[in-house]
């Protein structure tokens, strides 16, 4: 028989609602880590250059959120039904995992509520709407105004280009000047109607944000928060604003790079998260919890 490669490992789960869950897996060793998809992107786009990486020392599943990838959709794309399609992976892996987020709070919310299910959780440069100032604010409302008036005409990729083009409410020049963002939002552009329908149930959810600081307190896991030194003003308060309010955290900087640093510097970005999750993972029991010496 044909040895399996790692081209053709998928991980499936059943979510409560009965939506089908789809992961591709990398790598065959190290601790359970599961990637989660990027702002409009899917996970095979939003890690395609740290999973090489990264899978020489960990088991990367490339999630996808209902309606991303080969997972099955459903109108449902709530908050809620969005942490129990992750929870549902997590339980057919058999152990606890590791969390990878890059801007999306997701990773937040699941560590937020199902604790016992993660070991440690990685943060690329979740962003914090509590330290985005009233003018950045409207600017961002008025940029995503003007995306979803183009995505309702169909004009996906144009739709992409708008955002980019007010992309300098969030994101640094040096990052916008590596091209990285507007490669990023081309290729995510036919997931745009997918990430407004998200971003709209989630507003509509009525619960707190994942950043407000009591979500985040509820985080009892490690955590580690990593950004670029020459990342933008918000993101860099995000940063703090998260480090602040999270109880067990370790702050690290990706020299040179900026928001997209999983894009420019992926090699930078999979060495930090190797050795977070080694020693985590490392230093946790069976259960997943990290185990103390007696005094």
């Amino acid at each position: 028989m044909k040895p399996t490669s790692d081209q053709d490992r998928i991980q499936k789960a059943i979510s409560r609602d009965g939506t089908e869950i789809v992961a591709r897996v990398r790598g065959q060793e190290g601790p359970p880590v599961v990637l989660l998809p990027a702002g409009p992107g899917d996970s095979e786009l939003s890690w395609r250059n740290v999973v090489p990486f990264l899978s020489e020392q960990c088991t990367c599943y490339l999630f996808e959120t209902r309606g991303r990838g080969e997972s099955g959709d459903d109108p449902d794309h709530s908050p809620d039904r969005l942490v129990e399609d992750v929870a549902a992976l997590g339980d057919s892996i058999g152990e606890a995992v590791g969390l990878v987020g890059w801007g999306s709070a997701l990773a937040a919310r699941v560590a937020a509520r199902n604790g016992a299910a993660v070991f440690a959780v990685a943060l690329y440069e979740l962003g914090a709407g509590e330290v985005m100032s009233e003018e950045s604010g409207k600017r961002m409302g008025e940029v995503f105004a003007g995306v979803g008036k183009l995505v309702a005409e169909g004009r996906l990729v144009d739709a992409a280009h708008a955002f980019i083009e007010g992309g300098d409410v969030i994101y640094s020049r040096e990052d916008l000047a590596t091209g990285a963002p507007l490669e990023f939002w081309e290729a995510a552009a036919s997931r745009l109607p997918l990430f407004l329908q998200e971003r709209k149930q989630a507003a509509g959810s009525g619960q707190p944000g994942p950043t407000s600081p009591s979500e985040l307190g509820k985080i009892t896991v490690p955590v580690l928060l990593l950004h670029g030194d020459r990342t933008s003003q918000w993101f860099s308060a995000s940063v703090q604003h998260v480090a602040e309010h999270v109880p067990e955290v370790t702050v690290r900087q990706i020299p040179g790079a900026a928001h997209f640093g999983p894009y420019t510097h992926p090699r930078a970005v999979a060495d930090e998260l190797r050795r977070f999750f080694a020693g985590v993972h490392a230093a946790a029991g069976p259960s997943g919890e990290t185990e103390t010496q007696p005094a």
